[in-house]
């Protein structure tokens, strides 16, 4: 698969997700993406992309102003 953005070549590595929503900010390291070797932009398997939604709400529920977390820590 090529990158949507600029067509370039894809490789899979494990990256930090940053989310940053109404001052809460939300760091996921060791998530599982396709990156664009070109562009740099990243991509998730549908799977991942709802896992991260789901790690995201349980976390907002803690209040913490920063939360930094490991993703295979929340999947396993």
């Amino acid at each position: 698969m090529d990158c949507i953005v600029c067509k370039g070549e894809l490789i899979k590595k494990e990256i930090n997700h940053i989310v940053d929503i109404e001052g809460q900010i939300i760091i996921i390291k060791n998530v599982p993406a396709e990156v664009c070797k070109q562009c740099g932009e990243s991509f998730f398997e549908n799977q991942v992309a709802l896992r991260l939604e789901q790690i995201v709400e349980e976390i907002r529920s803690n209040k913490a102003e920063i939360t930094i977390v490991n993703y295979y820590d929340k999947v396993a």
